[in-house]
């Protein structure tokens, strides 16, 4: 992937979880018109969405979900034949919305922005081992499961075990996007770090066994 390639206006999809950072892929179901529209036209297309993450309500407030400004550019692919409504989108690059422009069929469009963050094309490039990560990962689950084949947690990105985490561990949406927001892939271990030293139990009682 070369910047120059890399798109300037994009449809954008909202999604409350599963988070899309470089490096991952999600999938999501068109189940309503507005992301059939999408879902078609970003195909037919270049193939290129922006991924945002869905803010939570404030108590009592009843408005439209709001929607943070920094997401995750990605390539839209159908999904699963046995369900023609499932796509997956595989995370390339992060961007911050500069202007928001008027929806088209019902979906969000954005002029975007991600010289900040090129260094995540070279990052992904490299690898990115997140060790600690790792390392926790599979503490919890030699505790109950010793013979689990962690060759499935091998292949796994750097950036798919932070996701995976994140998900896993009760965090707000502000606390999943600062994972987003974080200055470069490489911090997002650390952040997750923070994170989970926070008050209240430790990750090791509120990490999932299916994580990976």
């Amino acid at each position: 992937m070369k910047p120059d390639n890399l798109p300037l206006v994009i449809a954008i999809l909202p999604l409350e979880e599963p988070l899309l950072l470089p490096g991952t892929v999600v999938p999501f179901d068109a189940d309503e018109e507005w992301l059939q529209s999408l879902s078609q036209e970003v195909l037919e297309g270049e193939g290129y969405v922006g991924v945002i993450q869905v803010m939570e309500p404030e108590p009592g407030v009843d408005d439209d979900l709001g929607l943070f400004t920094v997401g995750c550019l990605g390539r839209m692919e159908a999904g699963r034949p046995e369900n023609p409504d499932e796509f997956l989108v595989g995370g390339l690059i992060r961007f911050r919305v500069v202007e928001w422009l008027e929806p088209v069929n019902g979906y969000p469009r954005a002029k975007i922005d991600w010289l900040e963050f090129l260094d995540d094309l070279q990052e992904i490039e490299t690898g990115l081992p997140f060790s600690a990560l790792r390392k926790i990962v599979r503490q919890r689950v030699e505790t109950y499961h010793p013979d689990f084949d962690f060759t499935v947690m091998e292949r796994m990105a750097g950036t798919e075990i932070a996701t995976a985490l994140a998900h896993a561990l009760p965090f707000s949406a502000a606390e999943r996007q600062a994972l987003m927001e974080a200055p470069s892939l490489r911090d997002i271990e650390e952040v997750l770090l923070q994170l989970m030293s926070g008050p209240g139990p430790t990750p090791f009682d509120l990490l999932p066994l299916q994580v990976c």
